[in-house]
């Protein structure tokens, strides 16, 4: 699929400002947001299927210009997740979120986001009907035509994306509702009804006692299909379940939601898939974190969505992870994040990336930054000023976009390598979207809310409170250094 030039294709150019700049000067900083997410605009609007308004991955860009030059035609429910979030915010009248959508115009940005999500459901209920044995579930798919399939996935539906996208529909449905948009919300409501109804069918496997990371279907054609432990493309055996080190992650949106919304679990299930979700403490000499799987910053993306930081805990917890890992780029000489993403250059995905000696698995991307690395640290700035001197978190992202090929038509590139030389043609919903979503400050509150209305809001809180105190119990976590901004410039 071809894409048409963009109007404010003029290449690669500057930030508006310098790190110092943006560090240092509100004004400054206060620019640099403005004319990213102008840009970023651009790209929102190439970012989905304008006929189903189903998300495509991205795009691929001209090196020379940094315009599109056509679709990345493939999708998944990870990527539904990001629009559903920014457009819920647009529906709120966030400003960046207005910015994005509308131009800067409340009410085109309104309707925009209300046509993109009915859009959207129209889609979904399309595929449902039309391949009724995912339950309502998204495998990962080509979103060139009505959602399709790919070839790894026509008989499987991953947990990860659809925990992730299923939190990102019962907020969008109480936002809908909450701005008197009733008639939208019910069909949101009734769609999500259905995957509460068959979540635990789909994703709890009995046996063992755990969420299953992939869901084999045994006739997609069925309404009625039955579904057992399929296997991650790429992760294999080990990587089977959403429990154990994969539900402390993002894995974790999965597990919460079958536990808070799932129909039918059984009565001990519960306690059985939290008792098998363990954090690790690890004192590293910038502070204390939990143990992490690369230590990659989407390690982290359950925070734009889910209000663990209404916890004090949780929210020392996450400052300091980011402190960790802007400290340890500043020690190691990092002039960017590294982060699990596209490879600069080309080549298979890079994923080990992430922070030094927090992991359980070794890192060996370090070399390399994604510009999407800095949205848990805009995440931590914002609702404190994210245009505010001294956001250390936008002191990163300039920094990367200061890189060459780092900033176009279109805002942000996807990733590059810390010595200048590479970089990844293409722009991803992925590699953009957490940032954008990030200064917005998330979703959390919207889902708060939802889970007060829902009436399990202090359950949420009891499971993470328990899951602080097995982990960390009474003894405090050290907090040694502040978030930083970067020291070695590009």
């Amino acid at each position: 699929m071809r894409l048409q030039a963009l109007p404010m294709s003029s290449g690669w150019s500057m930030p508006p400002v310098t790190v110092d700049q943006a560090l240092a000067s509100p004004a400054a900083a206060e620019q640099m947001v403005d004319d990213y997410v102008a840009r970023e605009a651009e790209f929102f609007d190439r970012a989905r299927n304008p006929q189903t308004q189903i998300t495509f991955d991205g795009v691929d860009t001209d090196p020379a210009t940094g315009a599109a030059t056509k679709a990345r035609p493939w999708s998944a429910a990870s990527k539904e997740s990001l629009d559903l979030g920014i457009l819920t915010k647009a529906i709120e009248h966030d400003p960046i979120a207005v910015k994005l959508v509308g131009r800067g115009d409340v009410a085109a940005a309104t309707q925009r986001a209300l046509k993109i999500m009915e859009g959207k459901l129209d889609s979904y209920e399309a595929f449902q009907k039309e391949q009724p044995g995912f339950g309502g579930w998204l495998p990962w798919f080509y979103s060139d035509r009505l959602i399709d399939p790919t070839p790894a996935w026509h008989d499987q539906v991953p947990g990860l994306d659809n925990g992730e996208w299923a939190w990102s529909m019962l907020t969008a449905e109480h936002t809908l509702r909450a701005g008197g948009h009733t008639q939208l919300a019910d069909r949101y409501k009734a769609y999500v009804d259905r995957l509460r109804e068959n979540v635990v069918d789909v994703f709890y496997d009995a046996q063992v006692g755990k969420i299953r990371a992939a869901s084999r279907v045994s006739d997609a054609s069925n309404p009625i299909a039955e579904y057992s432990t399929g296997s991650p493309p790429g992760v294999g055996e080990a990587g089977a379940y959403l429990t154990g080190e994969h539900g402390v992650h993002e894995g974790q949106m999965m597990v919460l939601f079958t536990t808070l919304f799932g129909k039918g679990l059984p009565a001990d299930a519960s306690k059985r898939l939290w008792d098998g979700i363990k954090m690790t403490r690890v004192e590293h000499q910038h502070g204390t974190t939990w143990q992490a799987f690369w230590g990659s910053p989407h390690e982290s993306w359950q925070y734009l969505f889910l209000p663990y930081r209404d916890l004090p805990e949780f929210e020392q917890l996450f400052r300091i992870r980011e402190a960790i890992r802007s400290n340890n780029a500043n020690d190691r000489g990092y002039p960017g994040l590294a982060t699990s993403t596209n490879r600069p250059g080309g080549g298979s995905y890079l994923s080990d990336a992430g922070i030094e000696d927090i992991g359980t698995q070794p890192v060996s991307g370090q070399n390399t930054f994604a510009v999407y690395g800095a949205f848990p640290m805009l995440l931590e700035a914002a609702g404190r000023g994210t245009t505010a001197a001294g956001n250390a978190g936008l002191g990163w992202l300039v920094n990367m976009l200061h890189a060459p090929r780092q900033y176009g038509p279109m805002a942000g590139g996807e990733s590059g390598s810390n010595d200048g030389k590479l970089a990844a043609d293409m722009k991803t919903i992925d590699g953009s979207f957490p940032n954008l979503l990030a200064m917005m400050g998330g979703v959390t509150r919207e889902t708060a809310d939802m889970l007060r209305s829902y009436g399990v809001y202090d359950e949420f809180t009891k499971i993470m409170r328990n899951e602080f105190q097995e982990t960390f119990g009474a003894a405090p976590l050290r907090e040694p250094s502040k978030i930083a901004p970067p020291t070695t410039r590009f």
